[in-house]
């Protein structure tokens, strides 16, 4: 196994890949330059990338991938949205109202979203965002309306200040926020459902053994996961929530059903 960054292979870049036939890409950048400079009849597995940029950069790369017959998977950064959900209902038993945005990056999703909802009698309240929009003002009248409000990451929606005002809109509305990174709960979101490099690094092995045995896997969120939480904001917001271990051995015993 030879690792390298694609910094360092901006000479005769083909020609030295040209003896891999499986290439494991970490990250979005490097699935982008594996998907450009793969040699014919090679495997790309990308890992640590959210499922919306490797779907955007399959697309962007599809013919010519087809052209040179390099067949790609990936393990997705992100969790599915039906474990997310599932969350939602153990952080808050009896919920009923979910609130969301969606921008022109995840619209895709809404979809997924009506159909996991349904599963567990959820109604969604939520608004598309265009770059024009302001989100603050779209997202007060959801935020006042809702019973927990999920926040689903658009690279061309959702920025730094946008994320501050959630925190802010949060706290003074009482409605729990449901976040998609550590960072986002350490900064006051209630709790996520994350994919750490230990659950990325399990899954992706078991995925080689498939793929070394013959079988290209299709695109996957991994199976693993971790639960993190944020007590003291729960308690500022008098959620009584469980541990996060109690959280993520619950979403198990679900799944198993």
């Amino acid at each position: 196994m030879d690792t390298s960054y694609p910094d360092n292979l901006t000479d005769n870049t083909e020609e030295h890949l040209r003896s891999y036939r499986l290439l494991i890409a970490i990250g979005s950048k490097a699935t982008e330059f594996a998907m450009q400079f793969a040699a014919p009849d090679s495997i790309i597995l990308s890992t640590f990338i959210p499922s919306q940029r490797y779907q955007a950069l399959s697309e962007t790369y599809a013919a010519q991938l087809t052209q040179k017959r390099v067949r790609s998977s990936a393990i997705y950064l992100d969790q599915p949205l039906e474990r997310q959900l599932r969350l939602a209902t153990h952080i808050m038993p009896g919920i009923k109202k979910l609130g969301f945005t969606l921008g022109p990056d995840s619209q895709y999703l809404l979809p997924q979203l009506e159909t996991a909802a349904a599963k567990i009698n959820i109604t969604l309240k939520y608004q598309t965002l265009t770059l024009e929009s302001n989100p603050i003002q779209r997202i007060q009248p959801i935020m006042e309306s809702t019973d927990l409000f999920m926040v689903i990451p658009d690279q061309s929606t959702l920025n730094r200040t946008t994320a501050k005002w959630l925190l802010y809109m949060s706290l003074r509305n009482k409605v729990p926020l449901l976040a998609f990174s550590q960072n986002y709960v350490k900064a006051g979101a209630v709790a996520a459902c994350i994919t750490t490099p230990e659950d990325i690094g399990r899954y992706t092995a078991e995925q080689l053994h498939l793929i070394v045995e013959g079988t290209v896997p299709p695109p996957a969120h991994s199976p693993y996961f971790t639960i993190i939480t944020n007590p003291r904001v729960a308690k500022q917001l008098g959620l009584p929530i469980k541990t996060a271990d109690a959280l993520q051995q619950a979403i198990i015993e679900d799944e198993l059903l």
